[in-house]
């Protein structure tokens, strides 16, 4: 660290709740890290009691300096498919892996920049955890390849293999309004989704934005399962998922595109201190229509992200040429995972 104690001072302590480092603690160890909301007290918490991924057992690593919280690493150990393998069918492993699946946005939560010292420590810390666990593979995913974490694994000679990136949007730039956006992008595309809001709007479509608990329901459930189970069934439990949601309270905003009764599209939206992230969602496509449910969807997820006063809106992983096409701009993300043997 560079405003404490050396690195091989502090001490490494392994816990199974986030309770154990206390709120307020963890609350100022986000802050001054600016991390993403699946880092966030109440995130961890949900998940914890209710994991995204069934079986999923929790473990995080913490660094002190003193009785001062000064870095952390949560971990989850699973028998699982990797949902974002690039091998055809990927066998179930027993995986200690940071940070959960459903996060696109793996960092070390640090009081100070991190340094690579800090970063191997933790490394070992976690390799003697997986060794403990009698984990298959064990490491890190979705590791954002232009942030601090990576530069610190890649000065240790540990290189991320590159995987699918993430997209995003930057909301406090000089564009800052869905029209704006759209002159920005090929004249075909901005012709289609201005075409497809006009045929919904003159369809009688509603789009309501409204704080996740307040409006969440069954429909909405089905639809983020449906979309998901195309490429990783289970990916987003009801149950759990909807627990999440009642927890994250304001944290958590619902977009829904209605026509008369019946639910179209609807998109999860998080919030933290620097994003707004266009999480998790899905649309159905009767054949009588003429306009695209997700377009609009999408065109409604990008009025929000330029209204929340945040800095960037994320928009995820897949759908690579949808989201290039308006604009969106890839993030490159990367996997640092090890196989090793078993007993």
């Amino acid at each position: 660290m560079t405003d404490g104690s050396p690195v091989d001072q502090l001490s490494i302590r392994v816990h199974e709740s986030v309770s154990a480092m206390g709120r307020d603690s963890w609350d100022r160890l986000l802050a001054a890290s600016d991390a993403p909301v699946f880092y966030d007290y109440d995130f961890l918490s949900s998940i914890e009691q209710a994991p995204l991924t069934e079986g999923a057992k929790p473990f995080l690593l913490s660094v002190h300096d003193g009785g001062r919280l000064v870095a952390a690493l949560p971990l989850y150990f699973q028998e699982s498919r990797d949902p974002f393998s690039t091998v055809p069918d990927p066998p179930p492993l027993r995986v200690l892996a940071g940070h959960l699946w459903h996060c696109y946005d793996t960092i070390l939560p640090s009081a100070a920049p991190l340094t690579a010292e800090l970063v191997s420590r933790l490394w070992q810390a976690l390799t003697h955890l997986a060794g403990e666990l009698d984990a298959e593979m064990y490491g890190l995913v979705n590791v954002p390849l232009r942030g601090r974490l990576a530069a610190c694994l890649d000065e240790l000679g540990l290189d991320p293999e590159e995987t699918v990136p993430r997209f995003r949007l930057r909301t406090d730039g000089p564009v800052r309004d869905l029209d704006a956006h759209l002159v920005g992008i090929s004249v075909a595309s901005r012709r289609t989704l201005r075409r497809y809001l006009h045929r919904a709007d003159r369809a009688g479509v509603a789009i309501t934005r409204a704080e996740g608990r307040h409006v969440l329901e069954a429909d909405v459930l089905g639809l983020c399962l449906a979309t998901a189970d195309k490429h990783a069934p289970g990916y987003y439990p009801p149950e759990p998922l909807a627990a999440l949601i009642e927890r994250l309270g304001p944290q958590c905003e619902i977009i829904r595109v209605t026509l008369g009764r019946q639910l179209l599209a609807a998109s999860i939206c998080l919030y933290d201190r620097s994003r707004m992230h266009a999480w998790a969602g899905g649309c159905r496509y009767p054949a009588d229509l003429n306009w695209s449910p997700q377009y609009v969807l999408f065109a409604a997820e990008l009025e929000a992200g330029f209204a929340a006063g945040r800095r960037v809106l994320e928009c995820g992983r897949r759908n690579d040429a949808f989201k290039l096409r308006y604009g969106l701009q890839p993030y490159p993300l990367g996997r640092l995972m090890v196989r090793q043997e078993t007993s």
